[in-house]
């Protein structure tokens, strides 16, 4: 039997309460969107119009009764042939005269199949839905079965479900124009398949034998199903329209439920807090722990048990026995709390629940019998077991009062109650919406918890009072000491505009990753709290938070600032209390929902090449593809080295999950499941093997582990049996730190020499304990089961503890490995070899009983060197934990994932100098580079695989294959012996929640065959190349070339806004003293290029070039405006004293952070120069006169020759550009080291110089005629839909013209250009064809490798400087 939705009581009025009964998997219909559609409801049927009421009746008479005879039949043949007579006369009533499909009901074409993967098993639409425009639907009609989700028993895996989804894929890649919606019928179930644009697929299952008894259910069948929903009427109220509207109301939900479980954090931390001061007045010790940290890591626990019971009870994966839910269900507890609320509204409200904790008892009582086990006559719970409910873990949560035998730390049931419904009910505006957790995918609730990873709680100072600040209502509002409040205050003069201004500017420095309000709103806020009704009701708020009426006075001249929590009481803290704080890494960190259809393209890719041999790295012809016997894919090892919550290993063991049932299909093992139900238990069986031996996380966040774990769980979940066992397999700890050759620990050294290998200085029996520990992790790599004594979860923790004692010697001297390393940045030398000597004398004396010289080193080492959330690096060492990986397996067989990302520049700040340059020397080898951290995981995640068939698959920002992040990466992954085999360059995030671009890399260690498919953005390409783009002839990365030394400079970087000046400043700086004009200049910047028409400045700078202070004095106008303006911000201090900002900005604040002297050198003498801007669609220069200060927005090329101008405009320096350059979007960003000092360009000529002399001219006039920028005037020029205008027709023919005289000054005479409109890192232009760009692309790079090698390099450099310096004279 098909899941059923579990039971929830439906209000008589409640219109869309069908809904519940209707089984969904994945993305379908959202309660919000089809309400926005259809607010009274979907439209019914009327009888008297049609005849759908009357076939509908006989037809559904008809079908029950040959259904319930075959039932009772058990099924045998005859019966069956009999039902199925009336059961296709069913169907065909259904689509035909019910759903009024009749007239439009036609054949597949025969090109339409979807075909298994080995080529053995094939389906074929029954028919499809055609108007008379194109096909609409499609009907596929399957065997009679219990479920349409079950897995399929005829050798191939896929369900009916999925099998409907195969033909949409298939209707969309075989010539057609792709049909949008397949109904899958058996006869009973009608199953309506989507696939969204983002490439999930989505079902909603309706159950057609309950259509007598729920008319609503029928008729919402009906409506959505019907001709006109499906093929006609209005576009957007179609139903694909409504389920693509669907699945942005759902990403708005989860977005919003995230936003709640924090405040909901909040409020248990709020809660703890007050056990804690309760204790502290009454003159008792503290109930809770002395590290704030756990005490939040226990109330994101509770938040997990909460929402794991919520999920499991609404997918009947626990008890349903009356004795559960009266005992132990959660479920339906806050509708129970929500109704004695209401019941003492005339009472004391909600302030009644305050005095009772029933609901905490219930889900610690809940907790410990899912930990535990439970019997009872009519309750059997095996002990599930799981860190996640293990009441050891925070045993003061349990703790009670020796005299009274309470409970010591409690939660009321308001409390519980807005826990509660913060995660039951979602509140979009002013709309509360029901949150259903069987639409839920474990990856949605992986990702609500990964956006408390950026936070922490702190014990207040006893005299210190926290307020929250009222915010966007994201979870994310700030906190701020009443202290610095009362100071703000003081110091603006209670002027609210420049309080509200310093407020915001002390919160951007504290807590740069929270959100509060505006300026604006700040300032409101503070003026209107100041008002005699404010302060009066600000007392009534405060009082059942604060009883000190001296704190209440102080707190009321705040209260319209001060936020409130989900009880509606304001957020104070009051001191010695518990206050949620952000941690360090948040402001540099973001969560971002990944959906589950791209966590699972990124794990087939990567896998397939694992499970099928041969397969796609022999052949791209799958019918030719062979699955491996099931023993050898339970022999694989898959790891996510930054697992966050486990989205990719729950994909994972989905992907392998089906591969290994499919595999014990054809092997015989499961030729005796017979009923969907069997099938769906086998399911279950196979993934929880695959958690079992198969795949391996990591991450450096202790709740992320939790969290990865639970996600696990809940995909492996059996009902009758205990959670997947995999504290063996999720690890807690830093990538990138830990070691990972035996030899470093042999040797006694990051990079032991021979030498030192032969006689490391002090020994210990690694090869012996590394035996052993893989002896033990040979037999925890077994699925846990209560029928055998040696895998139940008790024997496992036992074994556990086992390896814990047997590794904690080598963990410590690898520890001391590391730390010794890190001191000294892991840089290979003398001082590094000395560290190592100083280690092995450590070891020698620890080994003695004398620890405290390797504590030492261990302690100096792996403290961080900057703040950071650790007060200690924690290495993951990868030999220790995975010995059987490492070594009885020689590496794991893939490594996937959607490793975290840090900014290059960001990395020295956020984690240290040391741990920077560990980076370059132990992870890149050496290669420098302002590369992003994810270049270093892809280091990391490659060393890990199997050196013959490892596997990557990993999606990280497209900076990827940009820049130094690509030379720092991707390049050393190629030299290394990685094929890139699939790849996407840039797309857009594929949720709403985030606006950034992704790239996707596919590579493999094992070689491929020249039959096997290379893929470039989903098209078959020659080879990839480390751009993730199709890769030509050239090979290799370009280098910088003499020639263009000296030419490109990034514009002068002012750092201070202190320094900028309006027309009208300037104009009265000039009437006060003419001389002015030797320091005050126009200030250009890249929006100035790109939007005005003039390409003038629009404001004016300071500049006082590298001049003294005294000098800079004598210009008293301008020297005391940047003295009042930039000197106090240059010069702030920390709190030790030292200044905030590098040397030497504070001390010669009067100077720009980069004044770029040698770029105006070379301008000095220049009357015009070309200026780019860094970022823009516009890959072109300007030519601009020189007298004027060009901000760090824009490139300066000193030069004015118009032959330069050409070559910068053409095609082939702008896909050169954008090649070697960085995108976002539709946008490019120059970076003139990458991109024009690596450009070979050409020898100018007459032509070249007469065309760019041509388009300057075309280009100034066409802008000034028409008032359009630079980006308003090209948009024009590469928008094909613009055909009738002349001007822009002209432009195209000067350009056309324009990159025929750089093709002639290069001599590539054969090359056709073939101008169009092309599409090129999604940004579409006017350009060269994508066969032109690759060609040209590939003799780029072989003139710039043959130049940077000394062919003709002399020659053809002399000819560029020598045209650069008579064009200077000239």
């Amino acid at each position: 039997m098909s899941p059923r939705p579990g039971y929830r009581p439906r209000r008589p009025d409640d219109v869309f309460a069908w809904l519940d009964l209707v089984v969904v998997d994945g993305p379908f219909l959202a309660r919000p969107a089809v309400k926005a559609q259809y607010r009274d409801g979907l439209p019914r049927p009327d009888a008297t119009v049609d005849q759908v009421g009357e076939s509908f009746t006989e037809g559904f008479r008809l079908w029950e009764r040959a259904w319930t005879t075959w039932v009772r039949s058990a099924r045998d043949d005859s019966a069956t042939a009999a039902y199925l007579t009336e059961r296709d006369a069913w169907v065909t009533t259904m689509t035909r005269q019910v759903l009024e499909w009749d007239g439009y009901i036609v054949e597949a074409s025969p090109d339409l199949q979807a075909v298994s993967l080995d080529g053995e098993r094939s389906v074929r639409p029954t028919a499809v839905l055609r108007t008379a425009e194109e096909d609409e639907a499609l009907l596929l009609v399957v065997d009679p079965t219990d479920d349409l989700a079950a897995p399929g028993a005829d050798g191939w895996t896929a369900t009916a479900i999925d099998r409907g989804a195969a033909l949409l894929r298939a209707s969309r890649s075989s010539g057609l124009s792709g049909i949008p919606v397949a109904l899958v019928t058996d006869g009973r179930w009608w199953a309506l398949v989507w696939i969204s644009d983002q490439g999930a697929v989505g079902s909603g299952t309706f159950d057609g034998a309950l259509f007598r008894e729920e008319p609503d259910l029928r008729a919402a069948f009906w409506a959505l199903a019907r001709l006109t929903s499906v093929a006609g009427g209005a576009p957007e109220r179609r139903l694909p329209a409504l389920l693509r509207d669907s699945v942005a109301s759902t990403e708005e939900i989860t977005d919003q439920l995230g936003q709640q479980v924090r405040a909901a954090v909040e409020l248990l931390v709020q809660s703890f807090s007050e056990s804690h001061l309760h204790a502290l007045a009454a003159g008792e010790t503290s109930p809770l722990p002395e590290d704030g940290h756990v005490a939040y890591d226990a109330a994101v626990t509770v938040m997990m048990r909460v929402v794991f019971l919520l999920f499991a009870e609404a997918n009947e994966l626990l008890p349903d026995s009356v004795l559960y839910r009266d005992a132990y269900a959660i479920s339906d507890v806050g509708e129970r709390l929500d109704a004695r609320r209401r019941a003492a509204v005339a009472a004391d409200g909600e302030e009644l629940l305050e005095g009772a904790f029933d609901t905490w008892h219930r889900l610690l009582a809940t907790s410990s019998a899912l930990y535990e086990g439970a019997t009872f006559e009519d309750l059997r719970m095996p002990a599930y077991g799981g860190s996640l409910f293990d009441p050891e873990r925070f045993a003061w949560l349990l703790a009670t009062d020796p005299t009274t035998g309470r409970l010591r730390v409690v939660v009321d049931d308001r409390v519980m109650l807005h826990v509660l419904r913060a995660v039951q009910q979602v509140r979009i505006g002013n709309e509360a919406r029901a949150v259903s957790f069987r639409d839920l995918d474990v990856e949605q609730i992986g990702y609500v918890y990964e956006g408390l990873l950026g936070y922490s709680a702190r014990f207040t100072e006893p005299d210190e009072t926290i307020i929250g600040l009222s915010g966007p209502q994201d979870g994310a509002e700030p906190e701020i000491p009443l202290e610095v409040l009362h100071q703000l205050s003081d110091d603006a003069g209670e002027d609210p505009a420049a309080f509200a201004a310093a407020l915001v500017a002390w919160l951007k420095e504290d807590q740069p990753g929270a959100r509060a309000g505006t300026v604006r709103q700040i300032a409101k806020a503070y003026e209107t709290s100041g008002t005699v009704e404010a302060q009066d009701e600000g007392r009534r708020v405060l009082r059942p938070v604060v009883r000190d009426t001296g704190l209440l006075d102080e707190l009321v001249g705040y209260i319209h600032l001060i936020r409130r929590d989900l009880r509606g009481l304001p957020y104070v803290v009051l001191g010695g209390g518990l206050v949620v704080v952000e941690t360090r890494s948040r402001a540099n960190s973001g969560t971002h929902y990944t959906p589950r259809a791209l966590a699972e393209e990124v794990v087939l890719h990567a896998l397939e090449p694992l499970v099928y041999q041969p397969g796609p790295l022999q052949t791209a012809d799958t019918s030719e593809w062979k699955l491996i016997p099931s023993s050898q894919i339970l022999d694989l090892k898959v790891a996510d080295i930054a697992v966050g919550s486990g989205a990719f290993l729950v994909a994972a063991a989905r992907y392998l999950g089906g591969k290994l049932l499919e595999a014990w299909d054809a092997e015989g093992i499961t030729r005796e499941d017979v009923s969907a139900e069997q099938r769906r238990r086998r399911e279950i069986e196979a993934r929880r093997e695959i958690v079992a031996h198969c795949l391996y996380g990591a991450d450096i966040n202790p709740m992320a582990v939790e969290m990865c774990k639970l996600s696990l769980w809940l995909v492996s979940l059996d009902r009758d049996k205990p959670f997947s066992f995999v504290d063996d397999k999720i690890f807690r700890g830093n990538s990138l730190l830990g070691l990972t050759e035996l030899r470093q620990l042999r040797g006694l050294h990051i990079d032991p020499s021979p030498a030192r290998l032969r006689n490391p200085g002090f020994t210990v029996d690694v090869d012996l304990a590394i035996q052993r520990a893989t002896e033990i992790r040979g037999q925890l790599a077994t699925a846990v089961s209560d029928g055998d004594a040696m895998r139940t979860t008790h024997a496992k923790r036992q074994l556990m503890r086992q390896l814990d004692q047997q590794l904690e010697e080598l963990r410590t001297v690898a520890d001391g490995i590391v730390a010794a390393g890190l001191a000294v940045g892991g840089k290979p030398g003398k001082l590094t070899d000395a560290t190592y000597e100083n280690l092995s004398l450590a070891l020698m004396r620890a080994s003695l009983g004398d620890d405290a010289a390797l504590t030492g080193i261990i302690e100096r080492g792996l403290t961080p060197m900057v703040p950071t959330d650790y007060n200690k690096w924690r290495p993951l060492h990868w030999i220790l934990e995975v010995p059987d990986v490492m070594f009885g397996h020689g590496g794991f067989d893939a490594v996937v994932g959607n490793p975290p990302f840090l900014g290059g520049k960001k990395l020295t700040g956020a984690m240290g100098d040391n741990v920077r340059d560990w980076f370059v020397h132990q992870i890149a080898g050496g290669t420098r580079g302002s590369a992003d951290l994810v270049a270093y995981f892809f280091l990391r995640g490659f060393g890990l695989l199997h050196p013959e068939r490892g596997q990557l698959g990993l999606i990280a920002t497209n900076t990827i294959a940009q820049g130094d992040t690509r030379e720092v990466g991707l390049d050393r992954l190629a030299e290394g012996g990685l094929t890139l085999r699939r790849a996407i360059q840039s797309a857009p995030w594929p949720a709403r929640s985030a606006n950034l671009e992704y790239a996707g890399v596919w590579g493999s260690r094992a070689p491929l065959d020249a039959a096997a498919e290379r893929v470039s953005d989903g098209n078959p390409v020659r080879a990839v190349s480390t751009l993730l783009e199709p890769q030509g002839r050239a090979e290799g990365a370009p280098v910088r070339l003499a020639e263009n030394a000296g030419i490109a400079f990034v514009g002068s970087y002012v750092l201070g806004k202190g320094f900028v000046l309006t027309g009208e400043e300037a104009t009265a700086m000039f009437a006060a003293d003419p001389r002015n004009r030797d320091v005050v200049f126009p200030y250009l910047n890249g929006e100035d290029l790109n939007s005005r028409p003039d390409m003038a400045a629009s404001r004016w700078v300071i500049n006082f070039f590298d001049w003294s202070e005294e000098r800079a004095a004598t210009y008293k106008a301008p020297y005391a405006w940047i003295r009042d303006r930039v000197m106090p911000e240059r010069t702030r201090r920390n709190p030790d004293g030292s200044f905030v900002l590098r040397k030497p900005l504070p001390e010669r604040w009067w100077i720009y952070a980069d004044k770029r002297p040698r770029l105006y050198r070379e301008i000095a003498t220049l009357s015009e120069i070309l200026v780019i801007a860094r970022v823009g669609k516009v890959v072109m220069p300007a030519r601009v006169p020189t007298g004027q200060v060009c901000s760090d927005a824009t490139v300066v090329f000193a030069t004015d020759d118009f032959g330069i101008q050409a070559v910068l405009s053409s095609s082939f320096h702008q896909i050169w550009a954008i090649a070697y350059g960085s995108t976002l979007g539709t946008v490019a960003r120059y970076t003139p080291s990458d991109v024009f000092e690596s450009f070979p360009r050409p020898v100018s000529t007459s032509a070249l110089e007469e065309s760019g002399r041509v388009l300057d001219g075309e280009v100034r006039s066409l802008m000034k005629r028409r008032g359009l920028g630079f980006t308003k005037l090209y948009n024009r020029v590469n928008d094909p839909e613009v055909v009738g205008d002349p001007d822009v027709r002209h432009l195209r023919d000067i350009h056309v013209a324009l990159d025929e005289a750089v093709l002639d000054a290069y001599g590539w005479h054969d090359v056709q250009l073939r101008h169009g409109f092309h599409s090129y890192r999604q940004a579409q232009r006017f350009t060269i064809d994508p066969a032109a760009r690759v060609e040209i692309l590939d003799r780029l790079l072989e003139e710039n490798q043959q130049r940077a090698g000394g062919s003709g390099q002399s020659e053809i450099a002399g000819a560029l400087s020598g045209s650069m310096r008579a064009r200077a004279r000239a």
